[in-house]
């Protein structure tokens, strides 16, 4: 049944999608280009309550049983430090509407975030290790607010809700496993026209809140050096530029709008600090899940925009370790190996560098070597899942 229900939600997005586009193309010539750079408005005030009891409300108490499901995923984030960093972000940016919020942190290495009709609000692990400052991470938030201030995504409901005809669209979501949370990203998207007005109300909640509007721009550059990186045509786009398709236009017309609007924001300095500090303490966490995609072209990007952030040069070698171990092409595993001890020598407490250099010393047929990382990596981890495996290597 439930493949019923996703190929029908298919069918509907698909035809949505089409209708949205044309639409769109339609309109885009009569729109000028002085309203294009007008600083929109929201349309819901703070607080904002379901009306229609038909439809709305409806919604409302299935979109509570989703965010149930959220509450309950193994995949939610639940350490407060990262926590409290993100949601302070959000209650920034979002200002006199910070109450209408429940903000969630969900473990996906892919970019994104986005909002429920009903102020639920996730923010991807993969988001927070793609940019480079709480001032990146603000324009994000600021883009998913301005969809929730304009009823974007209660319209998108709407809409592919009368289309399953037998079936709510949030039984559907509730219905998938929350490790599938593409597919909710996917009923998120929203038409060209949608996306324009929360690109330029997303500047505006950025900069009422104290944040520099030019990191919008920097957060599209950064996607656009991402993709143009991607090592092969495997490395599918991530969630985030599906569903908010990336064009030099996008990123020319926002940059316009500030220039217009925020011309005070040219004389600000970007300030990465709270966020390096978020990354330096969560970088295994996060990277972990990046290198376990496979995409070392992105990963690879990834690692040296961080390098030059100035993270932890002990974990960006690590992680260079682990890319090229996976990797395996040639040359690949002495290339881990060079990057392991660069690792231990910038920071001899990753564990998990000194494991893997004994497993590649084995490879290479270096006993001594092997049994020395071993035992290292055992006194740093005593209680590791894997001792009785590693001190069976120390024995042999």
């Amino acid at each position: 049944m439930l493949r019923i229900l996703c190929f029908v939600y298919l069918c509907c997005s698909i035809a949505l999608a089409a209708a949205e586009m044309k639409q769109a193309a339609t309109g885009a010539n009569d729109q000028a280009e002085s309203s294009k750079l007008a600083i929109p408005q929201p349309r819901i005030p703070p607080g904002y309550q379901p009306i229609d009891r038909n439809t709305e409300k409806g919604l409302w108490m299935e979109l509570e049983d989703y965010e149930l499901s959220i509450q309950q995923s193994a995949l939610l984030i639940t350490d407060e430090p990262i926590n409290a960093y993100v949601r302070n972000a959000a209650c920034r940016v979002a200002g006199e509407y910070c109450g209408d919020l429940r903000v969630y942190v969900m473990r996906n290495p892919g970019f994104n975030a986005m909002m429920t009709a009903n102020g639920v609000m996730q923010i991807w692990t993969g988001l927070l290790v793609r940019v480079s400052s709480e001032d990146e991470l603000a324009a994000v938030i600021g883009h998913e607010l301005a969809h929730y201030t304009q009823l974007h995504t209660l319209e998108r409901l709407r809409r592919i809700q009368s289309n399953l005809a037998t079936s709510s669209v949030i039984d559907l979501l509730i219905g998938l496993p929350l490790s599938q949370m593409a597919a909710v990203a996917n009923i998120m998207s929203f038409n060209r026209e949608q996306e324009e007005e929360a690109d330029l109300l997303g500047v505006r909640f950025m900069h009422d809140s104290g944040y520099d509007p030019r990191a919008a721009v920097r957060v599209w550059e950064m996607l656009v050096e991402e993709e143009a990186n991607a090592a092969a045509k495997s490395e599918a786009a991530n969630i985030f530029t599906q569903t908010h398709p990336l064009s030099e236009q996008r990123i020319q017309t926002i940059s316009d709008f500030v220039e217009k609007n925020y011309p005070d924001a040219a004389t600000t300095t970007p300030d990465s600090s709270s966020h390096l500090a978020i990354l330096n303490r969560y970088y295994l966490l996060l990277m972990e899940d990046q290198i376990d995609t496979n995409r070392y072209g992105r990963t690879e990007t990834m690692l040296k925009h961080h390098r030059e952030l100035g993270v932890n040069p002990g974990l960006i070698d690590f992680f260079y370790g682990e890319m090229y171990r996976q990797r395996k092409a040639e040359g690949d595993l002495e290339r881990a190996r060079q990057a392991y001890e660069r690792a231990i020598q910038s920071d001899d407490t990753i564990a998990e560098a000194y494991r893997n250099l004994g497993y590649i010393q084995l490879k290479l047929d270096r006993p001594e070597l092997a049994r020395a990382r071993f035992r290292k990596y055992l006194e740093l981890e005593p209680d590791a899942d894997d001792r009785a495996m590693i001190e069976f290597y120390l024995e042999e």
